[in-house]
């Protein structure tokens, strides 16, 4: 690789870090001032929705962002190491811009959630998605191929970051129905809950299936378990229905994880 071209990645690698710098400082604004004077909390009560989860839930986010720190390390370690050039050049040519605006996207989010502009808050929620689907399609991930260090700074922290978003991006959805007065009857907020619980399942079933992605899989359970757990708690028995789904759809996910589990043992017997 010639030395303009490392230099180009290596500056790149130092704009991602800046990216995610930015993202957790303005994520500790949300919580320490917090943002507009109100916390991320306060906002999901002023239009609650029965598809949040327990609050125990969101302490994902701390495992992504040291999975995403660990990914930040990784990638400086390549862009100033002198027998990494090949790799810095590989890793940064599918990368591209796509974690910088994933982290402008998301530092900005957190600005429209508690300023309450939840339409804004939801198109935000929709281009980080499709930034973090661009890098886990440039990626490959999940490719069993990949060398060590990819699959643990690369297809680990982001199949649990693309999860996480694809599920927050159905929740945002759930409180833009609500700040809109899409579903006003209990009866309707049932249904739309138990809808999304399907529509979560269903692309967790096809991460595993197409993709191989068990850990997105995973995180899916995580916050299936959340709602269960809240509805539970909080719940009336006329919402014993999403109780149901979430048991369905932590079930059949299992399964299968189960039946591409054995499929995979037998392909490699």
């Amino acid at each position: 690789m010639q030395a303009h071209d490392t230099l180009y990645y290596r500056n790149r690698s130092i704009f991602n870090s800046i990216a995610f710098i930015i993202l957790i400082a303005v994520h500790l604004l949300s919580w320490l001032l917090p943002i507009n004077g109100v916390s991320s909390a306060d906002v999901s009560d002023l239009y609650p929705s029965l598809f949040v989860p327990a609050g125990f839930t969101f302490h994902i986010r701390e495992v992504i962002y040291i999975c995403l720190l660990a990914f930040t390390i990784c990638q400086q370690m390549l862009a100033f190491s002198p027998d990494e050039e090949s790799r810095l050049r590989y890793h940064m040519q599918r990368m591209q811009h796509w974690f910088i605006l994933s982290c402008i996207l998301n530092a900005c989010w957190f600005f429209a959630w508690h300023y309450e502009m939840i339409p804004l808050s939801m198109l935000l929620k929709v281009l980080q998605l499709l930034c973090l689907i661009r890098i886990h399609q440039n990626f490959h991930i999940y490719n069993p191929y990949a060398y060590q260090k990819e699959v643990w700074f690369v297809q680990i922290p982001f199949s649990i970051y693309l999860a996480w978003i694809a599920i927050t991006t159905l929740l945002n959805f759930a409180t833009l129905s609500t700040y809109e007065q899409w579903m006003i009857t209990p009866a309707a907020q049932i249904g739309l809950t138990v809808a999304l619980i399907c529509v979560s399942t269903i692309i967790s079933m096809i991460m595993i299936l197409f993709r191989n992605n068990i850990l997105f899989a995973l995180v899916n359970v995580w916050m299936l378990y959340g709602i269960l757990y809240k509805r539970q708690m909080t719940g009336t028995p006329e919402e014993y229905a999403i109780i149901h789904a979430c048991i369905v759809g932590i079930g059949m996910i299992a399964v299968t994880i189960s039946w591409y589990l054995i499929r995979k043992q037998k392909s490699s017997a």
